[in-house]
């Protein structure tokens, strides 16, 4: 009896452990954004459903193993606006489970005099890949923290105090690309449903927006008015894409001369990201259409 007593008075002076929040981000970018706002804080796991080399989610079936993964967690963070076209599942599937929203009541990319070729993914309204914008992607920040926040009172100040921070290197973030890309004078062609706010940040101008995937052939009726696009402007445009191998911008390269210049749209990357990775890849791409543009 009095080792049994010691054993339970033992048990109760130590330390209570509290369990681990578990919180679900639904890809790449948002991955990227919530890594920066839980920095160093304790009792946090915060883990990426789809893998790192996925890509955007717009054909995305979930998989048994990330409704287990949802099953395991606290809250998920989504980018919203339609990416996440599974959502009504976990949803259904979950009901309690919060969800963040990190473009909630931003501005997206409005319509416009900008042609566009193709069309926009299905059950998206807008364009809601924000993220390659620094002024949005603080915006998004922002939102998750105020989710974060809501989520977990007793860390408020440690996820406030990791915002101002990154908030702060994205404001710098966004005055050296506007001051690197200033007085740039050439229209783009965009085969990517994210460069749009790329080129926003850049302050370039669309001639057109082409809505397709990668792998995807333009029909020859629109390869045909792309061409003579191309053909129109007083000064050659340039042509900004991901590093997919792309046969309508071989052809149109072939047909044209049109310059290239291959920039990362940011949906995968390395599986274990510094926290600057975003500011990083961001100069990258800045450099990269810099360098494009001299050529």
């Amino acid at each position: 009896m009095k080792r049994l007593l010691c054993l339970i008075l033992l048990l109760i002076s130590l330390p209570v452990l509290a369990s681990a929040e578990t919180l679900v981000t639904s890809f790449y970018p948002v991955w990227i954004l919530t890594l920066n706002l839980t920095d160093g804080i304790e009792g946090l796991d915060v883990v990426n459903m789809a893998e790192p080399t996925t890509g955007c989610l717009h054909d995305y079936t979930l998989q048994n193993s990330d409704m287990v993964t949802l099953s395991k967690a606290d809250a998920l963070l989504v980018n919203g606006a339609g990416m996440e076209s599974f959502l009504p599942v976990v949803t259904g599937a979950y009901p309690d489970l919060p969800v963040i929203d990190a473009t909630d009541g931003l501005p997206f990319i409005g319509e416009s005099d900008i042609v566009e070729i193709g069309e926009a993914e299905e059950g998206e309204a807008v364009n809601s890949h924000l993220w390659l914008d620094p002024q949005r992607a603080a915006g998004m920040a922002a939102n998750l923290a105020e989710g974060l926040v809501k989520l977990l009172p007793d860390r408020e100040q440690q996820i406030l105090d990791n915002l101002e921070k990154f908030s702060e290197r994205l404001k710098a973030l966004d005055e050296t690309v506007r001051e690197e890309t200033a007085g740039i004078d050439r229209k783009v062609i965009i085969f990517h449903e994210a460069l749009p706010y790329f080129a926003e940040a850049c302050g370039l101008t669309p001639a057109a927006i082409v809505n397709k995937e990668p792998e995807d052939s333009l029909p020859t009726a629109q390869l045909v008015t792309v061409t003579k696009l191309i053909r129109s402007e007083e000064k050659m445009p340039l042509i900004l894409k991901s590093a997919e191998e792309d046969p309508s911008v071989n052809t149109l390269v072939n047909e044209t001369g049109i310059p290239v210049c291959e920039l990362d749209p940011m949906t995968s990357g390395p599986d274990n990201p510094p926290l600057d990775y975003y500011e990083a890849i961001m100069m990258q791409n800045v450099q990269t259409l810099l360098n494009a543009i001299a050529q």
